[in-house]
């Protein structure tokens, strides 16, 4: 038995058993696990994950060329916006110009029109007070020639009562 122990020793004390053993359990290991799949999974994953960042890559080289074709094109667009917005506040000018001269032509119709009535006004009321005046004048002149010239009144009256006869007839 002492044989078998010693035996058993220098396996345990022995490099080239003790690697043996481990390159076994290794081997097993690596056989259990499957590596190589592992290997070839990840090796797909980066290639996969190169693939798509050489497509976001592209992708971004595209969205940088449209935005530096948007960039190139804003002045002139910036531009055209300016042309329109003048054409467009000439316009509101002349609208607002032609607007204003109809409105200010309105006014002043309306201006003359009631100058003319309130002149009306004015003139008949002088006249209407010239009347009453001449009236009540002629009324006291009449008056006074008849208190003057007695002989007058009844000139008059018999000048009506004969004018009265023809209209008679």
């Amino acid at each position: 038995m002492d044989n078998i122990i010693s035996l058993f020793e220098y396996l345990a004390k022995s490099n080239t058993i003790n690697f043996l053993i481990m390159a076994y359990i290794l081997y097993w290991i690596v056989k259990k696990i499957d590596i190589k799949s592992m290997f070839e999974k990840s090796v797909k994953n980066i290639q996969d994950s190169i693939k798509q960042s050489e497509t976001e890559k592209e992708n971004s080289k595209n969205l940088l060329q449209d935005a530096k074709n948007t960039m190139d094109k804003l002045p002139k667009q910036i531009e055209e916006i300016e042309k329109f917005n003048e054409q467009k506040t000439e316009t509101f000018k002349k609208q607002l110009e032609e607007s204003s001269d109809a409105a200010i032509k309105n006014i002043s119709k309306n201006i003359e029109k009631v100058f003319a009535i309130e002149e009306k006004k004015i003139s008949n009321e002088i006249t209407s007070e010239t009347v009453s005046g001449s009236i009540e004048q002629s009324k006291q002149n009449i008056i006074e020639m008849l208190k003057n010239k007695p002989e007058l009144h009844y000139k008059l009256i018999e000048k009506s009562l004969d004018e009265l006869d023809r209209v008679q007839l």
